[in-house]
């Protein structure tokens, strides 16, 4: 077989049948995009042959959507700010891109070579993103271009993890050769793939570009499956066989690395409103508290300002005033026997029928938040408003409300976490705290950026992981361990007042908010305000212990 030069336009050719017009214009967006710096229209006519008068029309329709834009001084074109607006949104949209993005730079600042992000497209590799070397001479293929799979190391990874079906489907159509080193034959191939997958990296031998060496490791699932491949090139007098194996170890890592931190956003797709369940028909004044009831098979919640708790689930939905407590209700927790509310300073213990017993809690203080830890015993945030301090501590029936922390400011919710002990969000100073209640000792967690939202309610996954509700936010974000952002969960809805995991496998986030309070303008944009929402986020809650008061 000869071997065959290689070009882009081997797979992607310019001139595609009846789109003459169109394929002029993105000649001009490619020159122009290129160029190092602006590009004159006498250029332009040189470089694409278009005449005058329909260069001119081309020009002024993509000024006009934004594609490029005239330098006020030269008249000079360069790319327009919506044409950057779109590249930044196919870039950031994608969860992989920028995850992948800090170990590509790694990778070319660990090398001085080019690192490439790519993602199989047919029977063929896309490029993604890269990562340029600072050497004159050096790899950097375009982003955007199609490269047959079975002679770079991208592809070749990718090949490697195909199920025997895939492969041997790729196997079936013709192999090209584009150079000596191309192997074009099925049944080498597939020996040079089992090579690949035991030892975790490809290497492209200048299997397609003559003086290029490319070591590449695919980006796997959870379930071994190729998502996309990393890959560093180099030219082969700074890229010798024996630094290509020493670098394919490397890349190998850096993809399980990736791999790893996509494995929860892989599990669930990026979320929108679209993809809420609206669980209630009627809105409450002010949805807070949502707590799932294994027993019930069903969230509890309560609508502060009805006075209301409210029980939604698949078996149906049920509504239980408690007008006669006279004011509004603060939080609530499970128990044993039903739950427990606050009313101001007292603890309210109710079952299915309503109010069962009414005790006084903790004077003038505000009992702002209930929760359970892993033995069942009740827990208070209070907060004393003349004082501007919030008490945290333990509350039983027998011994009342017995303070164990001291803050400074308001604390909206609370949520254990396990042995890392009790989360707690302070939304007027921004702020997450862990709070100990074996040794007494408290630090802070993390700060959010106010441009975030303020932090005002509180959920804990299965890996002791915060959640948190951001008002004015219009988001849940996930924290890791160190307090780092990890995850965005968009709602839509301004102010999630509180969040929880339940269904089935308890891999559902609910979310209340209120209506009471908003804007026209904030109803007119988030008009699901006050409804009981819920999102599937594929990650498992931690389970809430039911109280015992």
């Amino acid at each position: 077989m000869n071997d065959v030069q290689w070009s882009t336009d081997l797979i992607s050719p310019k001139n595609v049948a009846g789109t003459a017009l169109l394929g002029k214009a993105c000649d001009i967006i490619e020159i122009i995009g290129r160029a190092p710096g602006l590009v004159g229209q006498v250029a332009l006519s040189e470089q694409t042959g278009i005449p005058r008068a329909t260069l001119y029309r081309i020009l002024a329709a993509l000024i006009a959507r934004g594609l490029i834009r005239p330098d006020p001084v030269t008249q000079n074109y360069t790319l327009g700010f919506n044409f950057l607006e779109l590249a930044q949104n196919a870039w950031s949209s994608s969860d992989l891109a920028s995850i992948a993005s800090v170990e590509l730079r790694r990778l070319r600042d660990l090398t001085g070579e080019t690192s490439y992000l790519a993602v199989q497209e047919g029977a063929y590799v896309l490029a993604l993103g890269r990562f340029e070397s600072a050497h004159d001479k050096r790899s950097s293929a375009r982003l955007g271009v199609l490269k047959p799979m079975h002679c770079t190391s991208q592809g070749k990874s990718i090949l490697a993890h195909l199920s025997e079906a895939q492969l041997e489907t790729f196997l079936s159509g013709e192999l090209q050769s584009f150079t000596a080193n191309t192997i074009s034959d099925p049944r080498q191939l597939r020996s040079h793939l089992a090579i690949v997958r035991a030892r975790g990296y490809a290497i492209d031998d200048e299997e397609i570009v003559l003086g290029t060496r490319c070591v590449g490791a695919a980006i796997l699932d959870d379930g071994g499956r190729p998502l996309a491949a990393i890959s560093v090139a180099g030219p082969t007098f700074r890229m010798p066989p024996e630094r290509a194996e020493q670098l394919g170890t490397e890349l190998a890592e850096a993809a399980r690395r990736i791999s790893t931190q996509l494995t929860p956003t892989l599990k669930a797709a990026v979320q929108h409103s679209g993809g809420f369940r609206v669980w209630t028909t009627h809105s409450a004044y002010v949805g807070a508290a949502p707590r799932w009831d294994g027993r019930r098979n069903a969230l509890v919640w309560a609508d502060l300002l009805a006075p209301a708790i409210r029980i939604d689930g698949d078996g149906g939905a049920d509504l239980l005033y408690l007008h006669e407590l006279a004011q509004r209700i603060g939080t609530l927790c499970l128990s044993e026997d039903g739950f427990v509310v606050s009313a101001g300073g007292d603890v309210v213990l109710c079952g299915p029928e309503g109010i069962q017993q009414r005790v006084g809690g903790s004077g003038a203080l505000l009992i702002r938040a209930l929760r359970t830890d892993m033995a069942g015993t009740i827990w208070a945030a209070a907060f004393d408003a003349e004082a501007n301090l919030t008490h945290i501590g333990p509350w039983t029936i027998a011994a009342g409300f017995e303070p164990v922390f001291e803050l400074a400011g308001d604390v909206t919710d609370i949520a254990f976490a396990g042995e890392l002990g009790l989360y707690v969000v302070q939304p007027t100073r921004q702020s997450v705290l862990l709070l100990d209640p074996v040794t007494r000792r408290r630090r802070k967690f993390t700060d959010i950026p106010k441009v975030a939202g303020s932090p005002c309610a509180l959920a804990v996954d299965e890996n002791l992981n915060a959640w948190i509700g951001l008002s004015d936010g219009w988001s849940v974000i996930k924290l890791d361990e160190n307090g780092e952002i990890q995850r965005t969960i968009a709602l839509p809805i301004p102010s999630p007042i509180g969040i929880a995991f339940g269904g089935e496998d308890l891999s559902d986030l609910f979310i209340t908010s209120a209506r009471t309070g908003q804007t026209r303008e904030s109803l007119n944009n988030a008009p699901l305000s006050g409804q009981l929402l819920s999102v599937n986020v594929g990650e498992r809650g931690l389970p809430e212990t039911n109280g015992k008061p």
